[in-house]
């Protein structure tokens, strides 16, 4: 799932570098609506890295590109931990 990701990041650029008029603006919209998404979720998430651990920098790269690909699992092995 995480590759989706990717097809979004990436079809955003191509967009914006090789696209004119509106599909250059829709790339504009899609990229940086992305982006902003993805600084809230590492915000909002950011206990759940705390708890998981590790750098908290490679935590934020990774919910930037990634979102909730990134953080939900850390999320639901500190559930399963919390249940055991």
């Amino acid at each position: 799932m995480k590759q989706s990701v990717w097809v979004i990041w990436l079809g955003a650029t191509a967009a914006i570098v090789w696209g004119s008029g509106w599909v250059s603006t829709t790339g504009h919209v899609v990229f940086w609506g992305t982006l902003a998404a993805h600084v809230v979720e590492f915000v909002i998430k950011r206990p759940v890295m705390e708890a998981a651990g590790g750098s908290m920098g490679h935590h934020f790269v990774q919910t930037l590109i990634y979102g909730l690909f990134h953080w939900k699992p850390l999320e639901e092995s500190a559930q399963a931990t919390d249940r055991a």
